[in-house]
């Protein structure tokens, strides 16, 4: 408002001082002026006017109040310099505002991985991945900026390693080969992405240098979990079914799944698939598990729904299979039979 307010009268004085030139000259010219000053005071109108409809942003004098509050921080986080004020007076979504501002002007290498750490903190891992790129683009042989980046890759995987995620935190380890915070990363993201043998690798070489304390307790438990999971990788990791449709329509959308007898909710393992033609075979492998594997005593069941509309969800599909018990080792693939219920 006190924009609108103080462009509006700035726009006065320029009419006035433009009114009032026009009104000398045409004296000197010997024009009559009455009702001259009409045609500045439209202008102003039609001006104000445009302003407010066309050219007012109304985060317009939000973001000049950040830019002036927290421009000397930006430039200070710029410069590699300790901003003078605490962090926990910048509100970190005015920040990036004004960061980004400033180094599409200044662009600098720690700079851009400041944002990128903002952008972390806000969970934004698309923006977090660019201002990493940006940053590693200025000073590639920054670990802490090549882990940054492999960080916003894993959380756009939602937080499950990747090979580009694991190239980066490589590239870090082989450098520094007893660096904790590479080593956790890739053992938290590899344990959620069914992983176990890195896992297990990055879980034992934290706990080598972390072996006394309740730190240790923790790793130990981290080492015992992805050991147990590896063991039975071999069990879960490659389960089959064969899906028939019987005088159904291929080009639909199938969605297999594997979960608890009984149980309820997010499946243990799943898969998505546009069918080409019925019966189809589908693999449920490391990468198709959503959760750990269960005990190998577990009483699992896999069925499947299925729409005929491509891309449409299967959530409330009226077409499905009856879930079936899943015997353990697997022998051959479980057979599921697609009906309309």
């Amino acid at each position: 408002m006190m924009l609108w307010v103080m462009s509006l009268v700035l726009l006065l004085i320029l009419a006035a001082m433009l009114w009032l030139m026009w009104r000398s000259e045409a004296r000197k010219a010997g024009k009559n002026m009455s009702g001259a000053l009409g045609i500045p005071l439209v202008m102003v109108i039609l001006a104000g006017a445009g302003y407010g409809l066309i050219g007012l942003n109304e985060h317009t004098g939000t973001w000049l109040t950040h830019k002036q509050e927290y421009g000397d921080v930006a430039q200070q986080i710029i410069a590699g310099q300790p901003p003078e004020k605490a962090a926990s007076e910048v509100p970190a979504g005015a920040l990036v505002r004004v960061l980004q501002s400033e180094l599409s002007q200044t662009p600098s290498a720690v700079g851009w991985y400041a944002l990128g750490a903002l952008y972390d903190q806000l969970g934004a891992p698309v923006q977090t991945e660019e201002a990493a790129r940006k940053a590693l683009q200025l000073n590639p042989e920054n670990a802490a900026m090549h882990l940054l980046l492999a960080r916003a890759l894993i959380e756009k995987n939602e937080a499950r390693l990747t090979d580009p995620a694991l190239d980066e935190i490589r590239w870090v380890l082989d450098r520094e080969p007893n660096h904790d915070g590479a080593w956790m990363l890739l053992a938290m993201s590899a344990d959620r992405a069914g992983r176990y043998a890195l896992a297990e690798q990055a879980w034992a070489s934290l706990l080598s240098r972390h072996s006394q304390g309740e730190t240790a307790d923790l790793l130990q438990r981290g080492l015992n979990r992805a050991r147990e999971q590896k063991q039975r990788e071999g069990l879960f990791a490659n389960l089959s079914a064969t899906v028939h449709g019987e005088n159904l329509p291929a080009g639909g959308t199938l969605f297999v799944f594997l979960r608890e007898a009984g149980s309820a909710g997010q499946p243990l393992a799943a898969q998505r698939k546009v069918v080409p033609h019925f019966p189809i075979n589908i693999e449920l492998t490391a990468a198709n598990w959503l959760q750990s594997y269960p005990d190998e005593q577990a009483d699992l069941v896999i069925g499947a729904r299925y729409t005929p509309a491509p891309g449409a969800s299967v959530d409330q599909a009226a077409i499905t299979a009856v879930p079936t018990p899943l015997k353990l080792p697997q022998r051959q693939p479980a057979v599921l039979n697609l009906s309309r219920q």
